[in-house]
């Protein structure tokens, strides 16, 4: 306790979780943020910061018990998953799930081996690792995708066609595992990647949102990031028609009762294949969008959840289901070009228009964007509700049209924004 308060330990200072922080301060938590950055986001809000790496296990309890922490939780921040188990498991509170469940989580292989179990699709692999043995080499067929097992953002992660091109990805792809292993499988084109949301109480499973993924490229076909999440998906209806009990049964069976849960898959000839989970909410914060249209807030049944060992009333949660589908809904992003950002113009225009329900700045003026293909890209990104897909793409040319990112050269940063007309 604190002042009175319960005090809620956050890990992690970006910026999707100040939201979250002044929600669980409207409550009446007394909220204290860690990483190892000083100026982090997050902390700028916080009643308290402390600076301790969420990598450093052993240091945040020390401290959390001289501080009479009562709960923690990790909302959003991907390395953050395995470090929150084992600091609720060594502070005696209450965490969504325990160690055999954030490790399949946020192991791509152990992953794959569950969804083989329960009969859900993957991409096909092939065996590979960082000794390159010629016979592994000679069975692979091209494109190929390498990235660790581990790896999170598409950090390490590389598109190969030619054989040429295997040894320095998989250098890049150990260099970004902690746990030294990578993952060699098929690169599917011409398809379609959807992402599932889940939030899962007392063992049941709801579908929070489904949303078509759209990439970004630049004009000689270099993916930049993510131009647009889209919700619902075009291929909703099909996803839980033939796919969404296999997945609930196994998400069940791996012992997962509660928390957010997020699936990425890739969609082709009529299957859904599984290549991306967590056991947390994405950093993008799409529980925005799910709470625009229902009124719903998934992050404040985790910040319950952490206080008091409960997501919050079943039948209540139960609402949840499937309900975000009743509004046309994206997250539209704004991808830049590497340079040094000069200028950023037209976030409050936007701001004030009726179907933007929030936005998300990620760089400020003065930043560097060194390279292409991860987070880093992302200059800001939108939430937008609207009542129809015409108002929806209305929407998006007038936001497109009200942003500019300049480098300090006065060049435009935006890479080509998608049509809305392609949604």
């Amino acid at each position: 306790m604190r002042d009175g308060k319960k005090v809620l330990l956050v890990l992690g200072g970006i910026a999707a979780l100040q939201d979250i922080i002044l929600n669980a301060q409207k409550k009446g938590y007394y909220v204290i943020v860690t990483d190892y950055l000083e100026n982090s986001p997050a902390k700028k809000i916080a009643d308290e910061s402390w600076m301790l790496s969420i990598d450093d296990v052993d240091g945040i309890v020390e401290k959390a018990k001289a501080e009479g922490v009562d709960g923690v939780m990790n909302y959003c921040v991907d390395p953050g998953q395995k470090p929150y188990q084992k600091i609720c498991e060594k502070l005696g509170v209450p965490c969504v799930a325990g160690f055999e469940q954030f490790d399949i989580m946020t192991n791509k292989d152990r992953f794959k081996e569950c969804c083989k179990a329960y009969g859900v699709d993957t991409i096909p692999e092939y065996k590979l690792d960082a000794s390159l043995r010629a016979e592994d080499l000679a069975a692979i067929e091209y494109p190929i995708v390498i990235k660790p097992v581990d790896g999170r953002a598409s950090k390490g992660l590389t598109i190969c066609r030619r054989a040429e091109e295997v040894p320095q990805a998989v250098s890049y792809a150990m260099d970004h595992s902690k746990l030294k292993r990578l993952m060699v499988e098929k690169y599917l084109e011409n398809c379609d990647e959807v992402q599932v949301k889940y939030v899962a109480c007392d063992g049941e499973f709801f579908i929070t949102s489904v949303c078509d993924w759209h990439s970004c490229y630049m004009e000689d076909g270099t993916r930049v990031y993510v131009d647009l999440l889209k919700y619902p998906s075009k291929l909703m209806d099909e996803y839980v028609q033939t796919t969404n009990d296999k997945v609930v049964s196994m998400l069940k069976g791996i012992g997962i009762r509660n928390g957010a849960v997020a699936l990425t898959a890739l969609h082709q000839n009529g299957k859904f294949y599984f290549f991306d989970p967590a056991l947390r909410m994405g950093g993008a914060q799409d529980w925005r969008i799910v709470r625009a249209v229902t009124g719903i807030d998934i992050s404040d049944m985790l910040t319950e959840f952490a206080m008091t060992g409960r997501m919050g009333e079943l039948e209540e949660i139960r609402k949840i289901d499937k309900a975000f589908a009743a509004k046309q809904s994206c997250l539209l992003y704004f991808d830049i070009r590497t340079g040094t950002i000069g200028t950023i113009e037209g976030i409050e225009e936007a701001a004030k228009l009726p179907a933007v329900t929030g936005y998300l700045k990620c760089h400020e003026v003065g930043d560097v964007i060194e390279g292409y293909g991860t987070t880093d890209n992302i200059a800001m990104r939108f939430m937008l509700r609207c009542d129809s897909i015409e108002e929806l793409r209305q929407t998006i040319r007038k936001v497109q049209g009200m942003i500019r990112v300049l480098d300090v050269n006065g060049e435009n940063m935006i890479v080509s924004p998608i049509d809305p007309d392609m949604i």
